[in-house]
């Protein structure tokens, strides 16, 4: 097992650029409301991580659909959330 990180940096891109995580993020975070990505894939190494969450999306949609819990898998506008007492909710624009 201490071989590991040194098995990994044999195959992995010498050319990766761990900056793209972060350009990734403002990509998404400029994107308009409403178009943003459940998920965003980082998989420099190509080790089949992006087909795994993939899979396990794909299963717990149908799984959800299935249970009649499909409306769980996108977020409520903020008019249908409901109210609760003693809550204050924070307005747009304001921190």
């Amino acid at each position: 097992m201490a071989e590991l990180p040194q098995r990994q940096r044999k195959i992995s891109d010498p050319d990766e650029d761990p900056t793209e995580v972060a350009r990734q993020i403002v990509r998404i975070v400029d994107l308009p409301k409403g178009h943003r990505p459940f998920r965003v894939y980082i998989d420099p190494m190509h080790n089949g991580a992006e087909e795994v969450f993939e899979l396990g999306d794909r299963i717990r949609t149908e799984f959800y659909t299935r249970s009649g819990l499909g409306a769980l898998l996108s977020p409520a506008p903020r008019s249908q959330l409901p109210r609760r007492a003693g809550v204050r909710y924070a307005r747009p624009g304001f921190s």
